[in-house]
């Protein structure tokens, strides 16, 4: 990893990649903050011998002294080496991998809310260990923007010395910057940057808490324009996460689609700053509320109809599944509403998830019944714990029209944190209560922290949830939580054993 002290302290990364190209990144942080001339180099084996591309880009203070370098003319579903070197100091070597043109077998890991005071980023550590990945699949809240001193509607981070950098909410273009510097120095998630590379949406927290189209829960007044914020915390996000903008004329803009080798098409999703205000009922009922903005429901809803994948995943930054039941014991509501699975009486949804946009969840769900579009896994996260959940939808032969999966979190805090007692004791009854209630879902585990493994093949897709011990201190260890799986035309949830 990078040296502490050295131009190149929060390492290299890369992410974005294509069959023939793949975005490399680094920092230079010069001692007077003057540009900085780096050359960077791609090739084929550890050692840069086998150099397949090279050349020279300049870090300068418009863009925080981070380089981004869109290499192309790769070859598909290759392996690569990539450094940068300035003023006679090279950086950490780090491994990428290009997208294969076809395959018959797809692996990515998925992940979300990585807190940095709730804990360490032990997951990060033990996916990168992992060398039979095509890439990381990052559903947002990468950095979270939270001041270190929370109010009293979130839960305040763990006593184990990890404050966030600076103390305060970010606002400024230089608070996120610093918070996003802060993630990069830690040594966990730079050997996870220099493992694999990431293909990232965003969920609320790389802006505020809450956000939406034209504000936040957590936006003040004071602050000045929301819009001057969001487009700040956007430009701190483009410096810092290796990426390709999908439009360069909008840097507000995430959704995306991602061809993964002819098994399957991603559709990144943004989730959060193109929505409606969230609102509770009767309000949320509005058929024209959209959670997706009219731009990127028309992108979806074309996509999905023109892919000829086997697989259509949607990469979704909130859980797109029912999780309200009346039929839901009295007994669990006040503990799915600790994890935003409730709304904050426990009478109803919680309508910061797609349940707050019923009537488009309905439309969407609708034009796959219509169109008879098959296969369609979505990937979820923001809410903490993991889930395997049938849409209970039904298209004409009485099969879900999709399932969805939710990873957990990295460090966020899940049930047992929130709630104060141990780790799979109380937790295991409340869940089975659940999916006794919630038909549609098959399985649920909300203590743990850790990863999703996502394993795609032309006949199934499967998930393997993956759990560390604990994100208190740093370790090594993990253990395999639960697999599920999907049978290509069944749109049913199957023990993966």
């Amino acid at each position: 990893m990078a040296s502490e002290a050295g131009l190149f302290r929060h390492g290299v990364a890369s992410g974005d990649p294509l069959t023939d190209r793949v975005v490399i990144w680094t920092r230079v942080t010069t001692p007077d903050g003057a540009p900085a001339a780096t050359g960077w180099v791609t090739a084929t084996d550890p050692e840069l011998g086998d150099v397949v591309a090279s050349g020279t880009a300049v870090a300068e203070a418009e863009h925080d002294h981070t380089v981004s370098i869109d290499v192309t003319g790769l070859e598909p579903d290759t392996t690569y080496f990539y450094g940068f070197e300035s003023a006679g100091e090279r950086s950490p070597v780090a491994r990428t991998r290009t997208l294969p043109e076809r395959s018959d077998l797809l692996r990515f890991a998925m992940v979300s809310c990585a807190k940095f005071n709730a804990g360490f980023f032990n997951a990060y550590a033990r996916i990168a260990d992992r060398d039979d990945l095509n890439f990381l699949l990052h559903l947002g809240d990468y950095i979270y923007e939270a001041s270190n001193t929370p109010p009293a509607t979130q839960t305040p981070g763990a006593d184990i010395g990890r404050p966030f950098d600076p103390l305060h909410e970010c606002v400024t273009l230089e608070d996120y910057r610093r918070r996003y510097s802060q993630y990069r120095l830690d040594p966990d998630v730079q050997r996870l940057h220099a493992a694999h590379p990431v293909i990232a949406t965003v969920d609320d927290h790389e802006l505020a808490d809450g956000a939406w189209r034209d504000g936040a829960d957590n936006h003040k007044p004071e602050w000045g324009p929301w819009r001057e914020r969001k487009a700040r915390a956007f430009r701190a996000k483009w410096e810092w996460v290796p990426g390709r903008p999908p439009d360069p004329n909008d840097p507000t803009r995430v959704f995306r689609t991602v061809p993964l080798g002819g098994l399957a098409d991603l559709f990144m999703l943004d989730t959060r700053t193109r929505r409606d205000q969230p609102v509770p009922p009767p309000a949320m009922h509005d058929p024209d509320r959209s959670a997706l903005g009219p731009e990127q429901r028309d992108w979806l809803l074309h996509g999905l109809e023109a892919s000829t994948a086997p697989w259509r995943l949607i990469a979704n930054p909130s859980v797109m599944g029912r999780t309200w039941d009346e039929q839901l014991p009295e007994a669990v509501r006040p503990h799915l509403v600790k994890v935003k699975l409730l709304e904050p009486e426990g009478r109803g949804p919680d309508f910061d998830q797609w349940d707050g946009y019923p009537a488009e969840r309905e439309a969407v769900l609708g034009f796959l019944r219509d169109r008879h579009i098959r296969d369609l896994v979505v990937l979820s996260g923001d809410v903490h714990v993991s889930i395997a959940l049938e849409m209970d939808e039904q298209g004409d032969e009485g099969e879900p029209l999709a399932v969805e999966l939710v990873t957990p979190s990295l460090t966020s805090q899940n049930l047992d944190d929130k709630m104060g007692w141990g780790l799979r004791t109380t937790s295991v009854e409340i869940e089975r209560q659940i999916v006794n209630a919630l038909s549609h879902w098959k399985w649920c585990e909300l203590d743990s922290h850790g990863y999703t493994i996502i394993d795609v093949t032309p006949e199934r897709l499967r998930a393997d949830w993956w759990f560390v011990d604990s994100v208190l201190e740093r370790h090594d260890q993990e253990v395999h939580g639960g697999a599920w799986m999907v049978e290509r035309g069944r749109s049913r949830l199957l023990p993966a054993g």
